[in-house]
């Protein structure tokens, strides 16, 4: 069986917004003077680690101011996250669940802990409140909880479930290294935040797009054709 192994932001959900109010927040309460935090910011350093993004974000902070504003960021986060939630990429909750049936999915990040269980928690869709992401994904593993790089986690991943063929699915060059690390396959997906430097890379330009190409794996119809079938 192969697995099916998610990146988060960028991948499954955008929260860039939400992140850069919550910077702005947190700038605000430590008396720092620079220019607003913008969305575009926060996507620029989407899929680093959260001290990586700190320390790209204010280049000029020297590293003992770093350590003292991030958990002050960190708290304005997490207060605007589980409040507003995120913002899920098209097609991801209508079939993910279409997905699961077919094969065993995973997520890594390079997230907070706190962050990842934010995901896993939240509802699959508002019409259906009782099921969470955290039914859908069998495993999942960030950074923040091992403090190891994401080919690491990846691997982690493939061994904790057996799998012995794994799908890394991310929207950055990044992702595609680790992918490439630890021996799985990759899918970019250029809907998200990121660039690949490759050319010779299977992407895709939607959700229903990754779908469709992991169900041509096992040879069952894309989910375009079944959504064409089911209007007529």
């Amino acid at each position: 069986m192969t697995g099916v192994i998610f990146d988060l932001d960028g991948t499954l959900w955008n929260i860039s917004s939400i992140c850069a109010d919550a910077w702005n927040q947190a700038i605000h309460l430590a008396n720092i003077q620079r220019t607003p935090i913008t969305e575009d910011d926060i996507s620029r350093v989407s899929g680093l680690p959260f001290i990586d993004c700190i320390k790209n974000i204010f280049p000029d902070l020297v590293e003992e101011s770093i350590f003292k504003i991030s958990p002050l960021i960190e708290k304005c986060e997490k207060k605007e996250i589980r409040t507003r939630g995120g913002t899920l990429y098209k097609g991801v909750s209508e079939y993910l669940d279409t997905l699961s049936a077919q094969f065993p999915l995973f997520v890594v990040s390079n997230c907070e802990y706190w962050y990842l269980q934010a995901f896993l928690s939240m509802p699959l869709n508002s019409s259906n409140t009782s099921k969470i992401f955290g039914d859908i994904f069998i495993d999942s593993e960030c950074f923040g909880r091992t403090q190891k790089p994401k080919a690491e986690n990846i691997i982690a991943i493939c061994q904790r479930n057996s799998l012995k063929n794994a799908i890394y699915i991310g929207d950055t060059e990044s992702d595609r290294l680790a992918a490439m690390k630890a021996g799985v396959d990759f899918i970019h997906v250029t809907y998200g935040f990121g660039y690949i430097e490759s050319e010779n890379i299977n992407s895709a330009a939607s959700f229903s797009e990754v779908v469709d190409m992991l169900l041509n794996i096992i040879n069952l119809p894309s989910v375009a054709k079944e959504s064409i079938t089911s209007k007529n």
